[in-house]
């Protein structure tokens, strides 16, 4: 009989060991899986992304291929402060800490600025709906220029002083000019034909 109790308990003993064991493996493992995954991407280390803000994308590409980091062009805008193909803007922004090899997209400067059509309103519009429409295409409006002639009736559209044809392709967000009529009438002046001959006798 107690041979048989002795028996059992180094059984219990023998799993009670193994268990311990296993369980020692599996934490040493465990431990062992963090520290790997730690030094593979690198946890804690961090680099400050540069500011590239208004180099050429060449430069940019160097000094993003130097600090360990890639790039992407997302966009193309125009800038007038900045010379074609310079960088206008980054994401992420200068001075964020981000993992290495990590992507930074840019947006470049086309250096044309984008053009936009003079919608057809001369002679076809009335003011109310001129100054509608070129709001609408993206265009600023000057002051009212009035002439004679029909109250507010569209005459012409003038982009720094010149009188602009429509469909003509000017700045986008340009400043232009209606000239509208201030309800005076036109005063017609009627045209003497050069051809007529006018007998001597008649004076």
């Amino acid at each position: 009989m107690e041979k048989s109790q002795v028996k059992k308990e180094r059984g219990i003993l023998i799993i009670l060991i193994n268990i311990l064991v296993m369980i020692i493996v599996s934490v040493l493992l465990l431990i062992g899986t963090f520290k790997w995954m730690e030094s593979y991407t690198l946890h804690g280390q961090y680099i400050k992304v540069p500011d590239i803000k208004g180099m050429y994308e060449e430069e940019a590409a160097q000094a993003l291929s130097k600090a360990g980091l890639r790039y992407e062009i997302l966009d193309y805008k125009f800038d007038k402060t900045l010379v074609a193909g310079a960088v206008i803007e980054q994401k992420p922004a200068a001075g964020a800490n981000v993992k290495d090899q990590r992507i930074i997209y840019l947006t470049i400067n086309t250096g044309k600025e984008p053009q936009k059509a003079v919608p057809d309103l001369a002679d076809n519009s009335s003011l109310r709906a001129a100054e509608s429409q070129l709001r609408a295409a993206g265009f600023k409006l000057d002051e009212t220029e009035y002439i004679d002639g029909d109250l507010d009736w569209v005459y012409e559209i003038k982009y720094q002083g010149n009188k602009v044809q429509a469909g003509q392709q000017i700045p986008e967000g340009s400043t232009l000019t209606i000239v509208a009529g201030n309800g005076n009438p036109v005063e017609q002046i009627e045209e003497v034909d050069s051809s007529t001959i006018i007998d001597s006798d008649f004076f």
